[in-house]
């Protein structure tokens, strides 16, 4: 019984695990694309990493704690949405977020 704890347990810390990791992987692909896009530079571009991996960890936690309120979860979600288009906009000013706008409409 003992030998089962310590499976779950490990079981579970490696889910989470493997869960930072995938939000790191889609973190960097957004700010390696947005680096590229608008030719930004490393500072910027750790900047954007950071603010992505935030936005990423912190929907989890959304979802987790309102997955039986729907409404609230995507009123809590759309927040989420404005505060990273704020950090943006704070980072990468308005000439950028404009660029980046119209990309992210060409790419679709």
């Amino acid at each position: 019984m003992r030998k089962l704890y310590i499976l779950i347990f490990f079981l579970t810390f490696s889910f989470s695990a493997y869960s930072q990791d995938g939000f790191q992987d889609r973190a960097k692909k957004i700010s390696d694309e947005m680096t590229y896009v608008l030719s930004l530079d490393e500072v910027t571009s750790e900047k954007i990493f950071n603010i992505q991996l935030k936005r990423f960890i912190d929907a989890q936690k959304i979802r987790k704690i309102h997955r039986d309120d729907k409404q609230q979860m995507k009123a809590e979600l759309r927040k989420l949405q404005n505060r990273l288009w704020g950090k943006l906009n704070a980072v990468l000013g308005q000439d950028k977020m404009k660029a980046w706008n119209t990309h992210k409409k060409n790419k679709i």
